[in-house]
């Protein structure tokens, strides 16, 4: 069974603190930049704690969405804290919470992964920093950005559910939810829950594909197919366990894989 990805943060934080440990031990025997290189690594362990506490906040904003519709009164209003709003601005506002909430995490992860996995140049490029769909699930020429075994693997494994997940956030980050005079969900009350629109998962769809992934771009023997009609809720909740696999998986080849290489290259392997 995989990991969590919180457990895989905590393992994490164990091989960052023997990279330390490792590189303190030898000081003055590497080169001045590597040794830097090392301990740069190395010191993401103090950005942990927080990141998990990025997983309780999305946490947090996947509750807001439970059950949502089911506390809508006559109005179709629903409690926000200390007031009631209209069922379809709050869950517009916990839709985009959650994704913003998600992807923001996922950006923080693949950024240090990329310290190993990525090729060196996109490190020093600020305006195409390693990122998960651009660096690890794109066919935008991520073969020349990362490890290919990485890529491939990650692609080929968890590339649709992220594409999927990746063209939500879009769509509701940056779109609204709304474009064009369409809606992504059925309705605008809470009567239409969080029932997905035909035009909504198509645009979804179309985007999510738009990143070079398809249906078949998952791991072998699973059966997902999201369509129009379908409850957002279920669909982020898949997209979630996949996406936190896939980053776990780059979290921790990272960091085995430099503790790995600080060991033969301090010859204590």
């Amino acid at each position: 069974m995989i990991k969590s990805l919180e457990q895989r943060l905590r393992d994490a934080e164990a091989v960052l603190a023997r990279v330390d440990g490792a590189t303190t031990r030898h000081a003055g025997k590497l080169a001045p930049d590597v040794e830097q290189q090392f301990k740069a690594f190395a010191a993401f362990a103090s950005d942990i704690e927080h990141w998990i506490g990025m997983l309780a906040a999305r946490s947090a904003a996947r509750t807001l969405l439970a059950g949502l519709e089911g506390y809508a009164d006559a109005n179709d209003n629903v409690p926000l804290g200390s007031v009631r709003a209209k069922y379809q601005h709050v869950r517009l506002l916990g839709v985009q919470a959650y994704l913003a909430t998600k992807w923001a995490l996922a950006d923080r992860l693949v950024g240090m992964a990329g310290h190993v996995l990525c090729a060196r140049n996109q490190l020093q490029d600020p305006k195409n920093l390693p990122q998960l769909v651009s660096h690890f699930i794109s066919t935008r020429g991520p073969e020349s950005k990362t490890a290919a075994v990485a890529f491939y693997s990650l692609r080929h494994s968890f590339g649709w559910p992220i594409a999927v997940s990746y063209a939500l956030r879009n769509h509701f980050v940056h779109d609204g939810g709304q474009l064009a005079g369409l809606d992504f969900f059925d309705g605008p009350t809470a009567g239409a829950g969080f029932k997905i629109s035909t035009d909504g998962w198509a645009r979804i769809e179309e985007r999510a594909k738009s990143y070079g992934v398809n249906p078949s771009h998952y791991r072998v023997g699973a059966a997902w197919k999201p369509s129009a009609g379908d409850d957002l809720r279920a669909v982020l909740d898949v997209c979630e366990r996949e996406m936190d696999d896939a980053l776990g998986v780059l979290v921790g080849s990272a960091c085995h894989s430099l503790m790995a290489h600080v060991g033969f290259v301090l010859g204590e392997d």
